[in-house]
């Protein structure tokens, strides 16, 4: 994966009034992607660490190669396997960039993703698939130090 480099200074988060700039300059939103490929199993995931803290600001599924298991292929985000926190019920058998909807349950923790870092994306298929991919990208806000 490509590493980002900042030339120059970079202001982010809380200033003091008075600061040259503004006293919020606001945030940077950040991202990391995972992919995930068919294999023998019914069962796919990728595991991906944020800072502690950070607030998830959007879950991108993009289907590229869609599941052709027999039954169903769903993708969910979570804090583990199978995990619905973040995002459920996802279609991996239709190619292309789902939408997914979203509870206030799934928004809320969202918000602050306290200390549990790992967010999980599975593709769970009913029927063994011989092919499918998908891209996930999140997109969060790293809101405090991260020791």
């Amino acid at each position: 994966m490509a590493q980002t480099n900042f030339s120059g200074p970079l202001a982010s988060g809380d200033r003091p009034d008075g600061t040259p700039g503004g006293s919020n300059v606001g945030l940077a939103v950040l991202s990391q992607t995972a992919l995930l490929n068919f294999d023998a199993t019914l069962v796919q995931n990728v595991t991906l660490q944020l800072p502690r803290g950070s607030q998830i600001v959007q879950i991108i599924p993009d289907v590229l190669t869609a599941f052709n298991s027999a039954t169903s292929a769903t993708l969910t985000v979570g804090t583990a396997s199978a995990g619905t926190q973040y995002v459920s019920g996802v279609n991996a058998k239709t190619a292309g960039r789902a939408a997914p909807t979203l509870t206030a349950a799934q928004l809320a923790a969202m918000d602050d993703i306290g200390t549990d870092r790992s967010v999980v994306t599975t593709v769970t298929s009913v029927g063994q698939p011989t092919a499918g991919q998908v891209r996930v990208t999140i997109l969060y806000v790293q809101t405090a130090a991260d020791d």
